[in-house]
């Protein structure tokens, strides 16, 4: 809840320029910006609560700002290849072993796992460059990822909307919202391993 606070604190003094920044963050975020998006979200909503900014401004500039931070990222993934993960700020967060790992899900999981990301926050980024890596088509990446923001964004920015006025009863929403969130993200993933490891034994040797 302390950066909550800090972001809006520091967004306040833009007024209805606010959303600019939010959408610049946004963008930084795919970059590997160490802060939560939906602390981002959130707090374009509480904004929008306040009159600050217009609540369906709020809603299209996140959205674009998340989608297009992510295509930006697939597309140095698709563009730059393997070789970008040597270069700087990419190493850092793309390192061997967090490669090694999105790349064995997306070999296991397929294009299934770039919709899950936007749920994964710490996975994210190196799963966005590796569908570029692996030259999954545009318009699977873009859909893919675009539904699940279609469900992630205005959850996150309603809720700063409907509960910005009292931030402690906005903290316990959070927080079970985030617990039911990684649930179902959880179930999601026990299926499709078991899907998985149930084809792969049907399957004839």
């Amino acid at each position: 809840m302390r950066a909550l606070l800090d972001l809006l604190d520091f967004l306040m003094p833009y007024g209805t320029h606010s959303l600019i920044v939010v959408f610049l963050i946004l963008l930084a975020c795919g970059f590997g910006l160490p802060m939560p998006e939906d602390i981002i979200l959130i707090t374009s909503g509480i904004l929008a609560s306040h009159g600050v900014v217009q609540l369906h401004q709020a809603q299209l500039v996140c959205f674009a700002g998340v989608i297009i931070g992510d295509a930006i990222i697939y597309t140095l993934g698709l563009k730059l290849g393997p070789q970008l993960k040597r270069r700087s700020p990419f190493n850092r967060i793309l390192t061997p072993e967090r490669d090694a790992k999105v790349t064995e899900v997306f070999r296991k999981y397929g294009t299934k796992v770039i919709f899950m990301a936007r749920f994964m926050p710490g996975l994210r980024m190196p799963i966005f460059l590796t569908a570029g890596m692996f030259h999954v088509k545009w318009w699977v990446f873009i859909g893919l990822d675009g539904f699940a923001a279609l469900i992630s964004v205005p959850v996150w920015v309603y809720l700063g909307f409907f509960f910005g006025a009292n931030l402690e009863q906005l903290e316990k929403i959070t927080r079970r919202f985030q617990v039911g969130i990684y649930s179902i993200l959880m179930i999601a993933i026990l299926t499709f391993a078991a899907l998985y490891f149930f084809r792969r034994k049907k399957s004839p040797a």
